[in-house]
């Protein structure tokens, strides 16, 4: 230890002789090791991190089969099933996403609320901060009517006060009593993001529907796997189980897939992740070649130095090790200087949009990145040390001095390896440029992709009525006779009305599902006159629009017409489908007059559809991702005895308004509603533009990343290339004065100098190209409509 420490300040010593090299060096490896802990501290947080539950290794999620990276849904009746005859999981609960309008004496506020079933708080091993949670009771059909607050809320609006457990609120239009409040850090379910610091919890209570009906798939299904139990194992369990569940003559197979909680939740941002990391890598590895460059052409400027030290007695060993300690005291000043650069990536991580990285708030430099820190510390000590060290042990002393005499050669060992380097630097560097163009050329496409709408001057806002039923309690009525009036009739279209007298309001319209919203209902339906098939039924999105809608958002009218005025509860039942639909259900045919019926009883929508219009097909869940068949119900002609109502009309729903310019609308709306509908809760003001936007910030964000990373590579290779070469040529003084001696002028020896420079980066640009061709697979799922290679 004594001699490590001699040695070190030895190095230290001596990198104060070149103050210029040494700065540079600690520079070049802070950004590297700085980027790098930086995104290492993100994957650790959020990939390798366990969350914060009891045993969140085994928890598992279960729904109906179909896409392994998203969520799906199952129905009431599969979980009973499972939990009743599964012997590999040791416990099984529920929970159905959902949200609520909280009414005080102020305002009305809309909140996330998923509705659970009682024992998922003692499987994810969670306890109140304050009160208690769900008992079995409370999660009965027709139970008591309780809410757990989040910590968030309950500061912001309760004003941390503990006597409100206990006590009666208006949530949803009824009186719920609080029970218990939920601490900062429980955010279940993770996938419902950040809204959840500012939500509630309420006991899901089965509906009728839900204890009858196998195909009311809208609740979620969470598992922890026994001790020893592996997922495929579970997945072989629940074939078995899927097999022998009884159903209906019209009725399709059940199907349910398994998957990791955690790996289901970080799975849209684990590529990226990882990506960005391996780019990282990159920007290290140049680190080090442009450190071990500096280092090298410093060593063979030393020669005469180490010869001399080896004359006086100096073993080679010795020599290695002085070197291996220069490079450990670049290596610590770059990772001290890199941790503070890596807590300022950190900061900037923070102020990403919400929902970008899953519990992004809770990222931070742990241990664990400490030691992985420390880790590159020593790795960049052997890499950017260990060329150097080789020179000096495989040095013959007596050749060195005499080297001495005439200056380095670029035709050295040394000077080999510094070429060598330099042209490792450029071929990483090549790799993250064409990174960097795809990106660009992806993200140049989604923003000339056909959206389907327009975005200029366009706004759209949710609004929630202060009675909004919810998606967990769908049920249908079977008193037709006494159906409500809808509050498309009583509330929606005359706000609409009032909002269309605005001064600079070009027009307005309703839907319960716009583009990129992110409200997804989804429903099978049949085609009048054509034969069933239960196992291959059409399926298409649902959504609830008011006149105008196809006006307001610029989408052209393919074929028919649109929703209208006259589109009223006693008017003929219509429909308007889009280009996807008409062409995957109607192929060669024409879909106008064609009849369709969403459900019948089960779904309360007794009354067939007829198709009056098609429209063009809009983006619904990505910019650039596949259109999904999709159907326009007017909003009057929802039966508001039925589920779609509840879905569509009765929880929540978005208005969009387009102006004759860039004008600011939320405070005439709000003063709108607060005139027409005081109770209804307004949120989320954003234009169509700001909504696409945020649809891309991930594209957007790698191309920023790689493009900087791409930079950052390029200054690098540009400092190490002028660093080696200036030093080269400082040692070759004696050689150039013998040439200019000889005749040679300034300019062929400056040509000389440049055509050493113009070959490395010729060599790295071509072996970087070369290489990319391999790397093409890393980069494909990342690009839109771009080879992976684009020429």
């Amino acid at each position: 230890m004594h001699t490590m420490i001699h040695d070190l300040r030895f190095a230290l010593r001596q990198l104060r002789k070149s103050p210029a090299m040494a700065a540079l060096a600690v520079i070049t490896l802070a950004l590297g090791v700085g980027a790098n802990t930086g995104i290492f501290t993100v994957i650790e947080s959020v990939l390798l991190r366990p969350l914060p539950y009891a045993n969140p290794d085994r928890l598992v999620f279960i729904g109906n089969a179909g896409d392994r990276s998203a969520f799906s849904t199952t129905s009431w009746l599969n979980y009973v099933d499972i939990k009743a005859q599964s012997t590999l999981l040791k416990k099984v609960a529920g929970y159905s996403e959902d949200v609520t309008v909280l009414q005080t004496q102020d305002s009305s506020q809309s909140l996330a609320a998923p509705h659970v079933t009682p024992n998922l708080f003692s499987m994810l091993g969670a306890k109140p901060l304050a009160g208690r949670p769900f008992t079995e009771a409370e999660g009965q059909a027709g139970g008591p009517l309780v809410a757990l607050l989040s910590e968030g809320l309950w500061r912001q609006t309760f004003h941390s006060d503990y006597a409100v457990v206990g006590q009666s609120v208006n949530i949803s239009g009824k009186p719920y009593t609080i029970i218990g409040v939920m601490p900062q850090s429980f955010r279940f379910p993770e996938e419902v993001g950040p809204d959840l610091q500012k939500g509630s919890w309420m006991p899901l209570q089965p509906t009728p529907e839900m204890l009858k009906d196998r195909g009311y798939n809208l609740f979620n299904v969470m598992g922890e796997l026994k001790t020893g139990a592996s997922i495929a194992q579970a997945q072989h369990e629940l074939d078995a189980i899927a097999a022998h569940i009884p159903r209906k003559k019209d009725e399709g197979p059940v199907k349910l897939q398994v998957s990791s909680y955690h790996e289901l939740l970080t799975g849209p941002v684990r590529p990226v992740l990882i990506a960005l990391f391996g780019a990282l890598a990159l920007v290290l590895l140049i680190a080090c070649a442009n450190v071990s460059n500096l280092l090298i052409a410093r060593c063979l400027g030393r020669q005469q130095e180490f010869a001399v030290r080896t004359a006086l007695g100096a073993g080679r060993m010795r020599l290695v090790r002085q070197l291996l300690a220069e490079g450990l005291a670049l290596s610590l000043l770059g990772c001290v200087a890199g941790l503070l650069l890596a807590q300022l990536a950190i900061i900037g991580v923070h102020k990403l949009p919400n929902g970008t990285i899953p519990r992004g708030d809770s990222i931070a430099i742990h241990w664990t990145v400490v030691l992985v820190l420390a880790g590159i510390a020593i790795i960049t000590t052997l890499l950017s040390a260990s060329l150097p060290a080789l020179l000096v042990s495989r040095a013959n002393p007596q050749v060195a001095l005499q080297a001495a005499s005439r200056g380095v050669g670029s035709r050295s060992v040394g000077g080999k390896l510094s070429g060598g380097l330099v042209a490792v630097e450029v071929a990483l560097s090549t790799l993250l440029l064409v990174g960097t163009g795809l990106l660009f050329h992806t993200l140049w496409n989604l923003e000339q992709s056909r959206l389907g709408f327009e975005t200029a001057h366009v706004t759209t806002f949710t609004a929630m009525p202060a009675d909004a039923a919810g998606f967990s309690g769908l049920a249908v009525s079977e008193d037709t006779a006494n159906a409500p009036t809808s509050i498309a009739t009583l509330t929606y279209k005359p706000v609409l009305e009032q909002i269309r007298q605005l001064p600079g309001v070009q027009s307005a319209a309703l839907a319960s599902a716009p583009p990129l919203s992110g409200m997804e209902l989804h429903s099978s339906f049949e085609i009048v006159g054509e034969a069933k098939d239960p196992a291959n039924a059409p399926e298409a999105r649902v959504t609830a629009v008011s006149a105008d809608y196809a006006r307001t958002l610029g989408t052209p009218v393919v074929k028919g017409r649109t929703i209208s005025e006259d589109d009223v509860a006693t008017s003929p039942f219509v429909i308007v489908v889009n280009e996807t639909l008409a062409q995957k259900y109607f192929p060669g045919k024409d879909p106008i007059g064609k009849q369709v019926n969403l459900g019948g009883k089960v779904t309360g929508m007794i009354k067939p559809y007829s198709i009056v219009g098609v429209l063009a097909d809009q983006v619904d869940r990505t910019v650039g991702g596949s259109v999904q068949p999709f159907i326009m119900i007017p909003q009057e002609q929802v039966p508001t005895t039925s589920l779609f109502y509840q879905a569509l009309l009765k929880t929540i729903v978005t208005f969009v308004v387009k102006t004759k310019g860039d004008i600011p609308v939320a405070a005439e709306m709000r003063s709108v509603f607060h005139q027409a509908a005081p109770g209804v809760a307004l949120d989320n003001f954003q234009t169509m533009q700001q909504v696409v936007e945020q649809n891309t910030f991930s594209q957007r964000l790698g191309l920023y990343l790689v493009a900087s990373f791409a930079g950052l590579a390029i200054l690098m290779v540009i400092a190490g290339l002028y660093g080696v070469l200036s030093q080269l040529v400082s040692y070759r003084r004696r050689e150039i004065g013998v040439r200019m001696a000889l005749g040679a002028t300034r300019q062929s020896v400056a040509q000389m100098v440049l055509r050493q420079g113009s070959i490395l980066i010729g060599v790295g640009l071509g072996v970087g190209i070369v290489l990319a061709f391999p790397a093409q697979r890393f980069i494909k799922s990342f690009l839109y409509q771009v080879p992976a290679l684009d020429a």
